[in-house]
């Protein structure tokens, strides 16, 4: 019997400083081989790359979770990658994607930055399956709602001792924190509930990498994603224009 492979969707979010990121380089070094882009622009928030925790970008990441979520009922069935727009390609890698997610139910690029926060969601691959759909539903979304609220409406509530519900709140480190980002999110979510510990869950290779030099395998990069310090988006841009002339000299 001839093996099918799944089909594969991309699904990205980006507001309007990220617009020229995505135009001018994203899409540039991106693959032609996703079965479908999705692509959501968000024009009534704005942030620049990096600055997690700051209200806009919270609010960004609120939408993306909530995009992400309509994209697996959208493609039940199939695969999905998201990614983030700060990212450089080298190679195709819709293949090794799908066959990751033969046997895992998510896939995520490492995150080298923060040992309590170890899923990188920059490069996230989904299966489009009821078990994922379920725990985004039960989990994922019901968290990302804490995301709303401003750094001032949190010290109001602490300040008059307003109780919220458990889940609005990460324990990963030891001591309760409200989340910064949708990365937080996902990775309290898998780690710290139920349905997240049930998940089947990899990290994709170090040829998916976030390092300057392009990481201990870079002759076989796949990929580079911009992550760590803040930088605006001119920055950034020009950042990783620099870093795909730096690791595609050395790729095989």
């Amino acid at each position: 019997m001839v093996k099918v492979s799944k089909n594969l969707h991309l699904c990205v979010v980006m507001s309007d400083s990220y617009f020229p990121i995505y135009q001018n380089i994203f899409n540039r070094t991106l693959p032609r081989e996703f079965d479908s882009v999705n692509i959501l622009h968000i024009r009534d928030h704005d942030s620049l790359p990096g600055f997690v925790g700051e209200y806009n970008f919270k609010m960004i990441n609120f939408k993306r979770l909530q995009f992400v979520a309509e994209n697996l009922l959208a493609h039940q069935g199939d695969n999905l990658l998201v990614l983030d727009i700060d990212a450089v390609f080298f190679r195709n890698f819709k293949d090794e994607i799908n066959t990751l997610l033969e046997t895992k139910d998510m896939v995520f690029q490492h995150n080298p930055h923060y040992e309590h926060q170890p899923y990188c969601i920059a490069t996230w691959g989904l299966q489009c399956s009821k078990k994922n759909i379920n725990f985004f539903a039960e989990e994922v979304l019901p968290r990302s709602s804490a995301l709303l609220k401003s750094s001032e409406e949190w010290e109001e509530l602490v300040e008059k001792k307003v109780p919220l519900p458990d889940f609005y709140f990460s324990h990963r480190t030891g001591k309760q924190q409200h989340y910064d980002g949708d990365a937080c999110v996902i990775n309290t979510a898998i780690l710290e509930s139920d349905l997240g510990k049930e998940l089947k869950v990899e990290l994709l290779p170090d040829t998916y990498t976030q390092e300057f030099d392009g990481g201990p395998n870079v002759k076989n990069c796949v990929l580079y994603q911009s992550a760590g310090e803040a930088r605006g988006a001119l920055e950034r841009a020009t950042h990783l224009v620099e870093m795909y002339e730096k690791i595609r000299k050395n790729i095989k």
